[in-house]
Formats: structure tokens, C-alpha cells, sequence
């Protein structure tokens, strides 16, 4: 596995921003992650959206070791639930988001 310097998708200016990931049952972390509300347009490679996703962020992996569906990322003040895990081979995690309840 390839391990590339995300540090620019991170960034403020890009999506960057700050979030708490919360796995079930387990200690909140700060990470940086890049936010985006909406998942229109998203490439999969013939996956399909999750239904109910209302977002999506991407982080490195290592920031959110273990992530299962149903744990939580909160941005802003609002907790989303994760609904699909979508890491690649760069050290890269993208999680699709839905409202948590």
C-alpha cells in the first residue's frame, strides 16, 4: 500500500475542516477530514450510494482505525452516522454519511 501526503485535501481552503470521529462504544478523536454535504455526481466504480446519504468525508485511514458502519462523525456541531467505508490504496478513507438519530 502506497502511502501519499494528504495534507492538501485538508487544508481549509480546500474541504478541509475539523471533525470528532466516534467508533461505537469508544473514545471521541479529533481528526481533519474532508466535508462535503451531498452525494450527487459520486463515482463509485459501480457502487452504489448508500441510501440516506446525505454526505460524505474524506480522512486518512489512520485517523479512524477500525471505523464500522454506525460510527459517528460530528462536524459543525451535527453527528452523522457512517453508512459505507470506502478506503483505496493511498492510506485514504472515504466514509458516506447519513443522519444520526
Amino acid at each position: 500500500m502506497a502511502d501519499f501526503d494528504h495534507d492538501a485535501f485538508l487544508e481549509d481552503d480546500f474541504l478541509g475542516t475539523d471533525a470528532t470521529f466516534t467508533p461505537a462504544g469508544g473514545q471521541a478523536a479529533a481528526i481533519r477530514a474532508c466535508f462535503s454535504l451531498g452525494v450527487e455526481g459520486v463515482d463509485l466504480e459501480g457502487d452504489i450510494v448508500p441510501q440516506g446519504a446525505v454526505g460524505q468525508a474524506g480522512c486518512r485511514a489512520s485517523d479512524i482505525p477500525g471505523v464500522k458502519n454506525g460510527d459517528t462523525l460530528t462536524v459543525a456541531s451535527v453527528a452523522y452516522r457512517v453508512l459505507k467505508i470506502q478506503p483505496d490504496e493511498t492510506g485514504w478513507t472515504t466514509l458516506f454519511l447519513g443522519k444520526a438519530y
